[in-house]
């Protein structure tokens, strides 16, 4: 008995969800088996797939099967040839294929013949449908274009945290927005705040997705993943700024950001946070900061570095693990030739540094000294204080002339939208921005309220909360606070050198520890007057 092959399809998922076609064609493809004493030996339904692209999984799965050596069957029939494919090029090679296996392709609606002009025939239909089906695509994406530009969400699928409501409806068009959905909002701004260190030790992704996953917290329905979390904390939705038309859906490549549509939608978070978190991300990069270095259980990982050489200071063990040492990674790494190096117990450089910078920093009388400028009465430091209110203004329309010049270059072609180091100057601008908006603020609300932020009995209770912090804290937040103190560490047989922020300092004595903790820290050295240095204690 003659076997077939029926394979239906249709365009999109809303029309195999609420269309009748995929049954209407099944239907009239059984009939037409069936007038012909034909047996349908198996029915492929592609819901929900251009004709314009072969990577279908059920048409090559039909492929597969129909070009086997058993030949399970010798027809396939399609409702019409624009079912089977809308591109002549892939049809043509496909026809041939299944040809070349003993397969005839049939189409119920088209009655074209095998013979010489039903081949003409056919490629003609081909090319038609493949003009019409990218005709089809140019009108549908033009009005989904105009649609964004009005406003309104184009696509099934709200991102999480934002759920699609209907606004107005428009003839048989149902006109969408996207609308907080407080439930999963919520969690946006907790996977916010877990990344920015709002309440402690700034997390990574990695982290977060084993948090939410360890709570059983699940994005609609599924675990959270690494990919999840950073798709949540690098999407500009977020903050308010959805982008559409941004990638081709067909081949996913990039489009130049003028052919970007923006769309506002309520923010989950604000801009500021949103910035400083791609500033942490980066700062975690593979590429940028060793992964050691950002996971590192290490008390002074990241801050510390050799004297003579100024690689970095590493955990080295002894006693199969039993001592651990840091020691200078270029020496581990290339030997004696590379640098003399140094190995020094673990326990004992942390003890030596937390000691010094308690006495020598965090002593009221000492943090009051350092912070002397912020300490002034509202009367000698007015003058002062207007002209630093007009050099931050400046400096914050240089950093926004920044991001527009960079955009530019985007929009000329000169730089690619994707480009690495195009993001990482974005960012960067973006959060100099922000700490400048911040600290200008600040500044006019000192001017304006004539009194100092900083005060003495602020000091004290900062710098003894701190001291206790750095010796008694939980080892992430011990970390955590050692980088908000010290932007460099480095070591010599006999001397420790110790430098920091003061403008850090400064913030996290007016607003707090919990809001001054950061990510990226400065290695300027600013509090070290005079370039003095630690020396370190001899050997007992």
């Amino acid at each position: 008995m003659t076997t077939a092959a029926i394979y239906v399809r249709v365009s999109t998922s809303r029309q195999a969800e609420r269309d009748l076609s995929l049954p209407d064609q099944v239907a009239q493809c059984r009939a037409y088996c069936e007038q012909r004493g034909w047996q349908v030996a198996e029915v492929f339904c592609e819901p929900g797939a251009s004709a314009l692209d072969d990577d279908r999984p059920m048409f090559q799965e039909m492929i597969y099967k129909a070009t086997r050596i058993a030949r399970p069957y010798e027809y396939v029939v399609v409702h019409s040839l624009s079912r089977f494919s809308r591109d002549s090029l892939h049809s043509e090679l496909y026809v041939r294929q299944l040809r070349k296996a003993g397969v005839e392709l049939i189409s119920i609606t088209q009655d074209i013949g095998q013979d010489a002009s039903g081949e003409f025939i056919r490629k003609v239909l081909n090319v038609f449908d493949e003009h019409q089906s990218r005709e089809n695509a140019k009108h549908v994406h033009r009005a989904m274009l105009e649609n964004a530009r009005q406003g309104f969400w184009n696509g099934s699928h709200p991102p999480f945290g934002y759920a699609a409501e209907i606004r107005e409806r428009r003839g048989t068009k149902d006109k969408k927005v996207l609308v907080l959905r407080e439930d999963e909002a919520a969690l946006v701004r907790q996977i916010f705040n877990l990344a920015a260190g709002t309440e402690g030790r700034p997390l990574g992704v990695k982290a977060i997705a084993t948090q939410f996953n360890e709570r059983g917290v699940t994005r609609r329905g599924r675990r959270f993943s690494t990919g999840s979390i950073h798709e949540i904390l690098t999407s500009s939705t977020y903050c308010g700024r959805h982008f559409f038309n941004r990638t081709d859906s067909r081949n996913g490549r990039s489009r130049p950001p003028s052919q970007w549509i923006e769309v506002q939608v309520p923010a989950i978070v604000d801009e500021p946070t949103f910035n400083a978190v791609q500033a942490l991300l980066q700062s975690r990069n593979p590429k940028r900061v060793a992964p050691r270095v950002v996971n590192s259980p290490t008390l002074l990982a990241g801050v510390v570095r050799c004297g003579y050489c100024g690689a970095a200071l590493i955990q080295n063990t002894g006693k199969g693990g039993l001592y651990r040492y840091y020691a200078c990674s270029r020496k581990l790494k290339e030997g004696t030739t590379a640098c003399r190096g140094l190995r020094m117990p673990m326990d004992r450089l942390d003890q030596i540094v937390i000691d010094e910078v308690s006495a020598r920093v965090l002593h009221p009388d000492r943090l009051g000294d350092l912070l002397k400028t912020y300490l002034k009465s509202a009367n000698s430091r007015s003058v002062e204080a207007k002209q630093q209110l007009g050099k931050l203004r400046q400096s914050h329309k240089d950093a926004e002339a920044g991001i527009v010049r960079l955009l530019t270059l985007v929009e000329q072609g000169v730089m690619e939208a994707e480009d690495a180091s195009l993001k990482a100057r974005l960012v960067g601008l973006k959060v100099r921005r922000d700490e400048l908006a911040a600290e200008m603020t600040g500044l006019q609300k000192r001017i304006a309220g004539g009194e100092p932020t900083i005060t003495p009995d602020k000091i004290a209770a900062f710098a003894d909360l701190l001291r206790d912090k750095l010796r008694n804290g939980p080892p992430d937040l011990r970390q955590a606070y050692v980088r908000l103190v010290m932007g460099l560490v480095t070591v010599k047989d006999k001397e420790i050198s110790i430098s920091g922020s003061k403008a850090i300092l400064a913030r996290a004595a007016t607003d707090g520890l919990n809001k001054a903790a950061p990510g990226v820290l400065s290695f300027v050295p600013e509090w070290r007057a005079g370039k003095d240095s630690n020396p370190r204690p001899p050997d007992s």
